[in-house]
């Protein structure tokens, strides 16, 4: 029912969480569904172009049915009504005027870097984000015409593997935002590839599996720099009189061993060591910054 002269909003039905139907006018209704493929991230500067796809269609068939504009608040959370947050709103790039049969609506806007990283530290690891679609439609029906339209949300889950997929596309939600250059060297790229494994692992919440990939790219540093001997023989000095290689070199051999208590349950010792996220992340990306410093250096 129309009750505004400029802009009327009617009820909207909730089917079923991941069904939405908006009743716009009396004689017209809209109903929403996720896509099959529901997210797309692209490079974009300082964050992410994302496209999401739903689906629509109208649930009678009306011969003179006008066009909608159609727009988007996503918010995402742990579950439906746990922890819910804004992450963006999107909007169609073009008017949509469903059919009864059901067309794929594609929505598009922006996220930023620090919005990516933040939605990863939110899922930590989860199996599922779930996502709410806070849908809004408007267009100009009636006689004499008016802005009409109507308002709903649906949610559904979000697996991790497309999340994870898409944030590889861009690049961005990792917390490690180190550069490691690809070198023609076998034993680097290898590093490399354990690099990229330890950091899926981590986005999987495989807290302990990562640490093990990360300890094999310091052992390729060790190895490549002599880590080991280096320390050994700059040991005997008080640390203030240690030079920089050496110093560099220890960096190195203590991120060995704090590595190593998550490969060894040593009794009395290491077999006591827990490891957060925060934990890893820090060990993964101080890693990461030694490979590259080596690469750099032409080390490998």
């Amino acid at each position: 029912m129309v009750h505004n002269d400029w802009f009327a909003f009617v009820r909207n039905e909730r089917l079923s969480p991941m069904m939405l139907q908006i009743n716009t006018a009396p004689n017209d209704a809209l109903a929403f569904e996720p896509a099959r493929r529901v997210l797309r991230l692209w490079p974009a500067v300082g964050g992410a172009q994302i496209n999401l796809s739903i689906t629509a269609r109208r649930t009678s068939e009306r011969k003179d049915a006008p066009p909608y504009q159609v727009s988007v608040a996503m918010l995402i959370g742990k579950a439906a009504s746990q922890e819910r947050r804004l992450l963006t709103h999107l909007v169609a790039k073009n008017l949509v005027n469903p059919t009864l049969v059901a067309t794929e609506v594609t929505l598009t806007g922006f996220v930023s870097d620090e919005q990516l990283r933040a939605a990863e530290a939110l899922r930590e690891g989860a199996e599922h984000i779930w996502v709410t679609l806070q849908v809004s439609v408007t267009c100009v029906d009636g006689d004499p015409a008016q802005l009409v339209g109507g308002t709903g949300e649906f949610g559904f889950d979000l697996l991790s593997g497309e999340w994870a997929q898409e944030l590889e596309r861009v690049d961005a939600g990792s917390y490690l935002e180190i550069l490691v250059p690809l070198t023609k060297d076998k034993d680097h790229a290898t590093a490399v590839r354990r690099l990229r494994k330890a950091r899926e692992l981590v986005r999987d919440n495989h807290l302990e599996e990562a640490l093990g990939e990360t300890r094999k790219v310091i052992e390729a540093i060790r190895a490549a720099d002599g880590t080991l001997d280096i320390a050994r023989q700059a040991r005997p000095k008080p640390p203030r009189d240690r030079d920089q290689r050496e110093r560099w070199a220890f960096l190195a051999e203590d991120l060995f061993s704090l590595l190593s208590g998550a490969a060894h349950d040593d009794p009395g010792t290491t077999e006591h060591f827990v490891w957060s996220r925060k934990d890893v992340l820090a060990l993964v990306a101080a890693t990461a910054g030694l490979l590259n410093r080596l690469s750099e250096r032409g080390g490998q």
